[in-house]
């Protein structure tokens, strides 16, 4: 039993802690004019998730009341075997892609989700078989199952993450040229950046982004590279991106400004962000 409530502790402890970092950095950068407040409205259904493991955890204090106990032990099998195959999933993905920090906390939280299940897998079967055991376990399966349906539902319909993904991806796009650049100019010393996206792109010319990107495109956004005019022996060693939405407030509503120092600055409103707008986070 102990193993059930620590384990569900832990996760509880982690999702919480998450949760609350994420509010307060979603509540530093807040601004009204973009989507803050749809992001802020979001984050409150997986700011959820912590419930059912603290729920465990806080019924499982009492042992004497088998009912009450076998309820919590459903529970903690129920989110234990979701969130060990979702964790798991997110693990692998992680390792491929070699997000090292991601797949190493994925990886955590998936043992810990593990754990909680095989423990109350074991206490859960010692016990005494009665009447209604299953529709205990079932009622705790068929919760997840309808949450899983409303995400599949309501997820791939939102405009709003839609937009959010187009916006994620013009950000790593000017992430992406900032670092091309950064190894342009190692290799171009006595000309130092590149004055255009085609000379980043695949061969004859650097090949250090894609083609896409080198076409200053990166789905419903447009990328615009300026050279700053480069020295009397040709060197050049500022420039500037810019990156907006084909069509403002049309999966996309932010956009985005850098340079060579790799920081982004962005602006909600319709026009091009500059070095004076907020930093991105």
């Amino acid at each position: 039993m102990r193993a059930v409530r620590i384990s569900a502790f832990c996760i509880f402890l982690v999702i919480f802690i998450v949760v609350v970092r994420g509010y307060a950095s979603l509540l530093t950068h807040y601004d009204p004019e973009d989507s803050s407040s749809s992001r802020l409205r979001w984050a409150f259904i997986p700011s959820l998730l912590w419930f059912p493991y603290f729920w465990v955890f806080w019924r499982l204090r009492d042992v004497t009341d088998v009912g009450r106990v076998k309820k919590a032990l459903a529970q903690a099998v129920s989110w234990g075997l979701f969130g060990g195959l979702f964790f798991s999933a997110g693990a692998v993905k992680s390792w491929i892609d070699k997000g090292w920090l991601t797949a190493v906390t994925a990886s955590i939280f998936a043992l810990l989700q593990l754990v909680l299940l095989g423990s109350a897998i074991k206490i859960y079967y010692s016990t005494e078989r009665k009447q209604g055991d299953l529709r205990i376990v079932g009622t705790r399966f068929g919760v997840i199952v309808l949450i899983v349906v409303l995400f599949a539902h309501i997820i791939p319909s939102s405009s709003f993450l839609d937009m959010e993904k187009m916006e994620t991806f013009a950000a790593e796009a000017l992430r992406t040229i900032n670092a091309a650049q950064t190894e342009y100019g190692k290799m171009h010393r006595d000309k130092g950046f590149a004055s255009s996206l085609r000379e980043l792109g695949p061969p004859p010319s650097a090949a250090l982004i894609d083609e896409n990107l080198a076409n200053g495109r990166r789905y419903t956004y447009s990328i615009t590279l300026n050279p700053a005019s480069p020295d009397g022996n040709g060197h050049t060693s500022q420039y500037t991106l810019t990156a907006r939405p084909h069509q403002y407030g049309n999966r996309g509503k932010r956009s985005f400004f850098s340079d060579e120092s790799g920081v982004i600055h962005y602006t909600a409103a319709d026009r091009a962000a500059t070095v004076n707008d907020r930093v991105l986070p």
